[in-house]
């Protein structure tokens, strides 16, 4: 009998009939705890008879009984007792590995950001997030922002920074900072010599924006302002990337927009210059799925609330710093 059982064994062995499932294991684990089928089942919720079938079916395999079975019980054979302290490594091995993929992924958070994000307030941001939540790995991806919105909805990104006005429902929105728009001129330009230029003074211009920029959200803002103004002021979305549109104006050939973003390159022969009594700025929020609670981004949403907030109370105003000027180059207000 027990030749013939073993050819059996082999032949589903080679068969590869012989895999074990993990349920199997952990049938052997509570039965030896408990002593009995019955009572290790009823830790599991399940029928008494799917814990003994499952553990003579793996019986069967190995050839060799893994349990004595009476009427008060089970108790665990010295063959069973060897194989059960091999499937409690197997098993505490594969939790351990779960648990691990499972906490990386709970800690990373997926950020989108775009050229338009300025890089010294997403500084702030993740400084201060590192700081209160080390267990937080942030890894960002650049792309365009409707792109970025996509991933979002798709769960390919946890949060995107962007300076969508109106989301869609589904989404959560915090507002992070607002910004000024400002005028990119030549620096002998004779714009360059006022510290903000007003609605006024860009009427008789065509302005310029790169597609790298928030480029509806600066529109809207001067149209806000200039509904003063008799004509409106001309205003082309260009093709061109951010880098190019600099080009040509510092050679003189036009004038441009931005947001603060652009301020931080040094570019030479370029003057950055607000424009003044812009009573709608920009505004860049964290944009998320309303659904998504991963405990990371619950903190990155935090911590987001409480610069919002800092920020307003520090300065009265919604900007993260006064209106003022950005020269190229110098990296500070004039």
């Amino acid at each position: 009998m027990h030749d013939r059982r073993s050819t059996v064994f082999l032949e589903r062995w080679r068969s590869g009939q012989n895999s074990i499932d993990l349920r199997q294991l952990r049938y052997i684990i509570l039965a030896a705890k408990h002593h009995s089928f019955r009572r290790a089942a009823a830790s599991l919720n399940i029928q008494p008879s799917a814990i003994s079938r499952r553990i003579r079916d793996l019986e069967f395999r190995l050839g060799t009984a893994l349990f004595i079975r009476s009427s008060t019980g089970v108790e665990i054979t010295k063959q069973g007792r060897e194989f059960l302290e091999r499937a409690q490594s197997v098993l505490e091995e594969l939790d351990a590995a779960t648990m691990a993929i499972s906490t990386e992924a709970c800690e990373t958070l997926r950020i989108g950001i775009s050229p338009a994000t300025n890089p010294r307030l997403l500084h702030i941001l993740l400084d201060t997030l590192g700081s209160q939540y080390p267990a937080i790995q942030e890894a960002l991806f650049e792309s365009e922002e409707e792109e970025n919105m996509a991933l979002v909805l798709r769960g390919r990104l946890d949060v995107a920074i962007a300076a969508a006005k109106s989301p869609p429902s589904h989404y959560q929105s915090i507002p992070l900072w607002h910004e000024d728009v400002f005028v990119i001129v030549p620096a002998d330009h004779r714009l360059a010599t006022l510290p903000s230029i007003g609605i006024a003074d860009l009427l008789q211009y065509s302005l310029s924006i790169s597609k790298d920029e928030p480029a509806s959200q600066i529109i809207d803002a001067l149209r806000w302002r200039d509904r003063e103004a008799a004509t409106p002021i001309p205003i082309e979305v260009c093709d061109q990337g951010r880098l190019a549109l600099l080009s040509q104006i510092a050679l003189g050939r036009r004038l441009g927009l931005c947001g603060e973003a652009a301020t931080a390159m040094s570019f030479p022969g370029l003057t950055f210059r607000p424009i003044a009594k812009l009573f709608c700025p920009l505004t860049f929020s964290a944009i998320c799925l309303s659904d998504n609670n991963k405990p990371a981004l619950r903190n990155f949403l935090q911590i987001a609330r409480s610069l919002t907030f800092v920020r307003q109370a520090s300065y009265g105003r919604p900007p993260l710093a006064p209106p003022g000027c950005f020269d190229a180059g110098t990296h500070g207000r004039t």
